[in-house]
C-alpha cells in the first residue's frame, strides 16, 4: 500500500463517521425546524434565525477552546507524550466550563436587550426570548458534545462519534414531538429538547475521553486561545453576516424574509456541518503529522480533504437542485408567500456550495498547522468582507436578488485569498521539514 493510499484510507476512516455524525446533527436541526414550522409557524422559524447569531458567537468561543486544545493535545500525542495529552484534555475542559458559565450569566442578565439587538420586533420578540433564553442560559449543555466528540476522535475512536450522533438525533426527535406538538411548548420546547439531546450525546462519549492531572498554565491557555482563534473568528464572521442579513431582511421584507433565509440555512447546515465534520477529522491527523514533521503526509491530507469536501458540496447542491420544491414545501406548508421567497433564495444561495468547501478546508488546514492568522484572513474574507460588498452594492441595484447572490459571489472572491495562502503555507512547511 502506498503512502497516498494509506493517508486517504485513514482520513476516510476518521472523516466518514465524523461527517455522518455531523450530518445527523444537521438533520437534527432540520427536524427542529420542521416541528417549529408546524407547531408555531413562520414567526417561530424567524425567531430561531434571529437568535442564531448570538448562539453562533457563543458556540464559536467554545469551538475556539476545543479546537485550540485539540491542536496542543494532538501535537503532544504526535510526540508520544501521553500524560501531557491527558493533562491538556483536563485543561481544555476546565477552560471550556468556566467560559461557558460566564457567557450564560451574561445572557441571563441582558436577555431582553439582546433579543431586540438581534433584530426582534414586538411581534417576534416573545419567541426569540424563549429560544435564546433557554439555549443561552444552559449553554454548557448545548455545546458539550463538541468537546467529547473532538477528544474521542483524538483517541482514535471516530465510530463512537457516529453512535452518539444517532442517539442524539433520536432523542431530539422524540422530545420535539412531545414538547413542541403534544405539550404545545413551541420554540421553548424545541430548545429544551436540543439541550437534553446534546447532553445525552456527550454522556455517551464521556467514557472515551481520558482526563489526567491538570497540566499547563498561562502559556498553554494562551496557546489554546491563539490556535483556536481562527475557528472562533470563522464562526463569528458567519454570525455577523447572519445578523446583517437578518437586519436587512427585517427591514426590506419582514419576518417572512427571515423565515425564508432560515429554510435556506437548513440546507447550509448539511454542507457546513459535513465539511465541519471533515475538518474535525483533519485536526488530529494533521496535528499528529505536524508533530512528527511529516510533510508528505500533510500534503496528502490536504489534497484528499479538498477532494472529499468537493464531493460533499457538489453532491448536496445537486440534491437541493432536484428536490428543492419538496423540501421547501415541507417547511412553508400552505404559506404561499413564504414558499415563493424560500424557492428564490434557495435557487441562488446554494450556488456557493460549489466552491465553499475549498475555503472551509483551507481555513481548517491553517488552524491545524498552527497558522491561525491565515485561517482568520480566509474566514473574514468569506464571511464578512466579500459578503458585505455585494450585499450593499447589488441590493440597491437589483433588489432582493442582490441579497441572495451575496454568498456565492463572496465564496468565489475568497478563492483569490485561500488558494495562494495554501500554496504559501505548504511551501513553508516543505522548507521547514527539509
Amino acid at each position: 500500500m502506498t503512502q497516498k493510499e494509506s493517508v486517504r484510507k485513514e482520513l476516510f476512516r476518521y472523516a466518514l463517521p465524523s461527517i455522518v455524525g455531523m450530518l445527523i446533527v444537521g438533520l437534527q436541526t432540520i427536524i427542529d425546524g420542521l416541528f417549529v414550522s408546524r407547531g408555531v409557524g413562520a414567526l417561530g422559524l424567524a425567531a430561531v434565525n434571529l437568535s442564531m447569531p448570538l448562539i453562533s458567537v457563543m458556540l464559536s468561543i467554545a469551538i475556539m477552546i476545543i479546537s485550540g486544545g485539540i491542536v496542543i493535545a494532538g501535537i503532544a500525542k504526535g510526540r508520544g507524550d501521553e500524560e501531557r495529552v491527558k493533562g491538556y484534555t483536563t485543561l481544555t475542559f476546565a477552560v471550556l466550563l468556566a467560559t461557558t458559565l460566564f457567557l450564560s450569566a451574561l445572557v441571563a442578565l441582558n436577555l431582553k436587550r439582546l433579543c431586540y439587538f438581534l433584530g426582534s420586533n414586538n411581534e417576534v420578540y416573545p419567541f426569540v426570548r424563549q429560544h435564546l433564553g433557554i439555549i443561552g442560559c444552559g449553554f454548557i449543555f448545548y455545546c458539550i458534545p463538541n468537546f467529547t466528540e473532538a477528544f474521542t476522535r483524538l483517541r482514535g475512536k471516530p465510530n463512537w462519534v457516529f453512535t452518539s450522533g444517532v442517539i442524539c438525533c433520536v432523542v431530539n426527535v422524540v422530545l420535539d414531538y412531545f414538547f413542541v406538538l403534544r405539550f404545545g411548548w413551541g420554540v421553548a420546547g424545541a430548545a429544551i429538547a436540543t439541550c437534553i439531546a446534546n447532553t445525552t450525546a456527550a454522556l455517551v462519549l464521556l467514557h472515551n475521553v481520558r482526563f489526567g492531572k491538570l497540566m499547563g498554565g498561562k502559556r498553554e491557555i494562551g496557546k489554546i486561545f491563539y490556535n483556536g482563534s481562527s475557528e472562533m473568528l470563522t464562526s463569528v464572521s458567519a454570525a455577523i453576516t447572519t445578523y446583517i442579513f437578518n437586519i436587512v431582511l427585517m427591514r426590506d421584507i419582514g419576518p417572512k424574509g427571515v423565515a425564508a433565509l432560515t429554510i435556506v440555512c437548513y440546507f447550509n447546515f448539511i454542507v457546513n456541518m459535513s465539511i465541519f465534520g471533515l475538518s474535525q477529522a483533519l485536526y488530529p491527523l494533521m496535528s499528529y503529522s505536524l508533530g512528527a514533521k511529516d510533510y508528505r503526509r500533510i500534503k496528502s491530507l490536504l489534497f484528499n480533504s479538498i477532494l472529499f469536501g468537493g464531493c460533499i458540496g457538489v453532491g448536496v447542491y445537486l440534491i437541493v437542485l432536484l428536490f428543492k420544491q419538496c423540501i421547501v414545501g415541507a417547511f412553508s406548508e400552505g404559506d404561499f408567500e413564504l414558499h415563493e421567497l424560500a424557492m428564490v433564495a434557495t435557487t441562488y444561495v446554494t450556488l456557493h456550495y460549489l466552491v465553499s468547501f475549498i475555503n472551509i478546508v483551507a481555513s481548517s488546514f491553517h488552524t491545524a498547522i498552527e497558522r491561525p492568522l491565515e485561517s482568520v484572513a480566509i474566514a473574514v474574507c468569506r464571511s464578512i468582507v466579500f459578503v458585505l460588498i455585494p450585499l450593499f452594492v447589488l441590493t440597491p441595484i437589483i433588489g432582493q436578488l442582490g441579497i441572495w447572490l451575496s454568498m456565492p459571489i463572496a465564496e468565489v472572491l475568497t478563492l483569490l485569498v485561500s488558494l495562494p495562502l495554501m500554496w504559501w503555507s505548504m511551501r513553508r512547511l516543505k522548507v521547514k521539514f527539509r
